[in-house]
């Protein structure tokens, strides 16, 4: 009985995939086919989902660093903010509280334009309100 199931499939097997005489090496075949397809919607997904956003950030970054002068605010990536005082190639000089501080461009986090923020006569910030204390 099983000499019968051997013959069997091997005569379905080769029914089933007919040798063709083309020279392609059988690349037009669907299952190599589908997972070409698979490969390019998974580097397009990669793609589309890791480095586009990154250059996207970078780009966006080097334009925000290109636009900074002396006399912008700035709040660093820790939550400090300061004045430019000076700026070199791969530093910063901010003043805050009366303190110089030389910080990397790169732990920049934010550029307020022109809007130093100060304290009015209750010691409470010009750009303080009800509503961001909330949050």
């Amino acid at each position: 009985m099983f000499e019968n199931f051997v013959a069997f499939a091997d005569a379905s097997a080769q029914k089933a995939a007919p040798t063709t005489p083309s020279g392609d090496g059988g690349l037009a075949s669907s299952g190599t086919l589908t997972m070409l397809i698979w490969i390019i919607a998974l580097g397009a997904i990669f793609y589309f989902m890791l480095i586009y956003p990154q250059k996207k950030r970078t780009k966006s970054f080097n334009q925000m660093m290109s636009n900074l002068k002396r006399g912008d605010t700035v709040i660093t990536i820790g939550g400090i903010v300061g004045k430019v005082t000076d700026i070199k190639k791969n530093t910063i000089k901010i003043r805050t509280a009366g303190n110089d501080l030389e910080i990397t461009k790169r732990s920049v986090s934010s550029i307020v334009k022109g809007e130093a923020v100060s304290n009015d006569n209750n010691g409470k910030s010009k750009n303080d309100s009800k509503s961001d204390l909330i949050k």
